[in-house]
């Protein structure tokens, strides 16, 4: 049914939660598989050029420490995956790269806790699905059985 699936992955537990099924559902249906993470730019102000490179390199061991948890994951399945981490606003930035991949299917967590922001402007995940050419599975709830929930650490 799906050839192609796309899974959204910032490492919270709602996405390590899509990222499992995103997995099982890669093997079940013999589909291609991709991860996305999406770097979001946050407008902050550095006073030295050294704290520009900390904060590039906090980044840099975040998004590799991603990629590792997604190869796990999948291998673990027997699934191969390809990841990539793309910078922008996250929403647009996963409906543009399923479109340019063709996925047939998107992937995507659904924090359980949303804040007042999210509230007020809709989730990403309620972005995905207003926006995306293709189905989307936007998953809930309680960490699936066999699935690692705890979240990645963030950068420093």
């Amino acid at each position: 049914m799906f050839q192609t699936i796309l899974v959204a992955f910032d490492g919270s537990p709602g996405s390590l939660r899509a990222l499992h099924r995103a997995v099982i559902l890669a093997r079940e249906h013999g589909a291609a598989l991709h991860a996305l993470s999406v770097e979001e730019p946050v407008p902050h102000y550095l006073s030295a050029a050294d704290e520009a490179r900390a904060e590039a390199h906090a980044v840099a061991a975040f998004f590799k420490r991603l990629q590792a948890v997604a190869r796990h994951e999948a291998a673990s399945q027997g699934v191969a995956i390809q990841i990539e981490t793309v910078r922008g606003h996250a929403a647009r930035a996963i409906v543009d790269y399923a479109h340019q991949i063709g996925a047939d299917l998107i992937v995507i967590g659904q924090h359980s806790q949303p804040g007042l922001i999210e509230w007020m402007l809709g989730s990403t995940s309620d972005r995905v699905v207003d926006t995306a050419d293709c189905s989307v599975l936007v998953v809930r709830g309680e960490p699936t059985e066999g699935c690692w929930s705890a979240p990645v650490a963030g950068p420093a």
